[in-house]
Order: C-alpha cells, then structure tokens, then sequence
C-alpha cells in the first residue's frame, strides 16, 4: 500500500516542482516523499486494542479536565455514583489504576486527543467548536 502512496506523492512532488520552477533533485523529492508518507503514517492511529462506551470515555475527559465525579455526573446529567461505577469501568478496560495513567492510556490509544486553547480534551471526530 505504500508504495502506491509514495510514487503519488513523488509524481505530486515532483509537478509542483517543476509548475514552480524549483530547483529541486531527484533526491530531494525522495527524500521530501519519504518524510510525507512518513508523517501520515504517524498521524493514523491504529485501531485501538480497548473500546470504552460513550459515557466511560466522557467520564475520561471529566477526569482530564480534573473535574469531580460530581461535576462530571452534573454535566452529564446521571448521579456521581453513576460517574464512579463508569470510572471503575473504564479503569478495568484500559488496565489503569490511576486517573492520570487512565487518561495517558486513552489519549494514546486515540479515545481522547488533546486539543489547542479553550478546550483542552475533545472527543475522536468532536467538532472544534471554535471553528465556526
């Protein structure tokens, strides 16, 4: 599969370069194709080992924010017991025992990302609401 990627992202490369009047070698497309296709395949996260429900992972991103069980249960409308069994829950799943080792663990297998300035953690696929 890679290879496919890597002779289209060279033909690309290659076109601007020349659209552009670059002077740009033969090497330095492979090399510039090289990093391309490597910084994609850093930026796709394999599928992850752990699936967590929807209320685990918001009780997770209550837990990053440093919010309290109650905190979370008001904001997701449910009791802080409730928050607390989803939080036991979630621990079991992803083999955590701390909140901090729970949360590194969900970040890392892409079930929380961090985000930039307002919101500190949003949902794989969340909206950026400070986009619109």
């Amino acid at each position: 599969m890679t290879a496919p990627l890597r002779n289209a992202i060279r033909s690309e490369l290659l076109r601007v370069a020349e659209e552009r009047d670059l002077p740009i070698t033969v090497a330095d497309v492979t090399a510039l194709a090289e990093a391309v296709l490597g910084a994609a395949l850093d930026a796709t996260h394999p599928a992850s080992p752990v699936q967590l429900t929807n209320q685990q992972t918001s009780v997770l991103v209550g837990l990053a924010h440093g919010d309290s069980p109650e905190d979370t249960a008001r904001r997701l409308c449910v009791s802080s017991s409730t928050v607390r069994t989803h939080r036991r829950a979630a621990y079991k799943r992803l083999g955590a025992r701390t909140a901090g080792q729970a949360v590194a663990l969900a970040m890392t297998y892409g079930l929380l990302r961090p985000a930039l300035r307002t919101y500190p953690l949003s949902l794989p696929g969340q909206r950026d609401r400070r986009a619109s």
